[in-house]
């Protein structure tokens, strides 16, 4: 049980049961895919660019992911840093495909990367807002749980995208992300889902978090469509390790 808790606590993209009621409703789905997360430490001897270095030099062919990043935490949970040095985020178009690519794979010789993992999870991703301009590598993200306070998680999508079209109005141009349950993981009954945002480069994120502190609020008058809390976020580095979203 203390185990339990302690992923709950610590892995800040983590598998949620799914709530009842209002919950279970899924928000519409304009571009989504399935994302497979473990949270690793790197070996002793070896250094995160060591680890990219290999990553890289990996074969890709048919078997594997359409896009792979390593985020580095930067400002998360002690617990976490504690433990883990880093997250691999493996995006697949489906569950069929991820599965199915997973198990082929495993019958080839592949090589190990230096860094032990914990187990993984599988998360729906659902895309609010699509990103203005391609991605620097790597880029900054910021990941929140977030709870329905009201309405249903339909609402809640619809809500962010509109936000996030703001944000875009505004002059930020991140992609704004939605991640529901899927396979695997802690349970983590005080969430309905996180929130991630990317920013197309550090500056940019962290320019969108500056537009808040100088009086910025693109949720006013929104608040009708779904209402919902999130914690404070946490703040990533996210490298791509093979991917068609950077440059």
């Amino acid at each position: 049980m203390k185990l339990v808790k302690f992923f709950a606590l610590t892995l800040v993209i983590s598998v949620f049961c799914e709530a009842e009621g209002r919950a279970q409703e899924p928000p519409p789905p304009p571009d989504q895919s399935v994302v497979r997360l473990t949270n690793c430490a790197i070996d002793d001897g070896f250094t995160f660019a060591d680890l990219v270095e290999r990553a890289r030099g990996l074969p890709r062919n048919d078997t594997s992911p359409d896009n792979v990043f390593f985020r580095r935490p930067v400002y998360v949970s002690a617990e976490y840093q504690e433990r883990w040095d880093v997250q691999v985020a493996l995006f697949y178009p489906s569950f069929t495909e991820m599965i199915n690519r997973r198990v082929a794979a495993a019958n080839s010789v592949r090589g190990r990367l230096p860094m032990s993992c914990g187990p993984a999870q599988v998360l729906r991703n659902f895309t609010a807002r699509q990103a203005e301009g391609p991605f620097a590598n790597p880029t900054a993200m910021t990941t929140s749980f977030c709870r329905l306070t009201d309405g249903s998680l339909r609402g809640a999508f619809n809500r962010i995208s509109t936000i996030a079209g703001n944000y875009g109005a505004a002059g930020n141009e991140a992609l704004v992300q939605m991640y529901l349950p899927g396979l695997g993981g802690p349970l983590n009954r005080e969430s309905d889902f996180v929130l991630a945002i990317v920013g197309t480069s550090r500056e940019e994120l962290t320019e969108g978090l500056d537009l808040r502190l100088n009086g910025f609020r693109p949720e006013l008058g929104n608040y009708s469509i779904a209402g919902f809390s999130c914690d404070r976020p946490s703040l990533w580095a996210t490298t791509g390790i093979y991917s068609d979203l950077t440059n």
